[in-house]
C-alpha cells in the first residue's frame, strides 16, 4: 500500500504577521533562508530587513540576532545587506550568507558583530574573453 498525503491548506504562521511587512520585532520583510536548532528555536535570514531573526518556540516576537534590528543595511561587521541564508551549530553560532556584501559571516552566539569567514566584501567582476 502506498501512504498518500494531503497538503494542509490552512497552515499556521509560526513567525511573522500574515500580508504586514515590516521592521518591528513581529515582522518580517522578505524572508528566505531558515534554520531550526536543537531547542527549536526558529532563525530567519529576513531579507529586506538586512537582519536574522531568531523566533522561540510559541513566541510572538522575534529577536534580532545578527544585523540590525532597524532594518540598516551596512557593510561594516555588525551589519548585513541582504542576508539569502542562515545556518545555525549546535553552539548556537550562526551563519549567515550575506549577498550584498559578497561574504559568509559567522556570529557567535549573543555576539553584537559577525567576522567574515568567506568572501572578500567586494563584487568581483570578470570580462567576458573574445577569440
Amino acid at each position: 500500500m502506498i501512504p498518500t498525503f494531503q497538503w494542509n491548506s490552512a497552515g499556521i504562521t509560526v513567525a511573522g504577521t500574515v500580508g504586514i511587512p515590516g521592521t518591528m520585532a513581529n515582522q518580517l520583510y522578505g524572508p528566505m533562508g531558515l534554520a531550526l536548532d536543537s531547542s527549536n528555536t526558529l532563525y530567519v535570514a529576513d531579507w529586506y530587513n538586512n537582519r536574522v531573526q531568531a523566533w522561540l518556540l510559541g513566541a510572538s516576537t522575534g529577536m534580532t540576532v545578527a544585523g540590525d534590528a532597524s532594518g540598516t543595511p551596512g557593510s561594516d561587521s555588525n551589519y548585513l545587506n541582504t542576508p539569502a541564508d542562515v545556518a545555525v551549530d549546535s553552539n548556537g553560532n550562526i551563519y549567515v550568507a550575506d549577498t550584498y556584501n559578497h561574504r559568509v559571516q559567522f556570529w557567535a552566539r549573543d555576539a553584537s558583530a559577525g567576522t567574515t569567514i568567506a568572501g572578500t566584501g567586494k563584487h568581483i567582476y570578470f570580462q567576458k574573453t573574445y577569440l
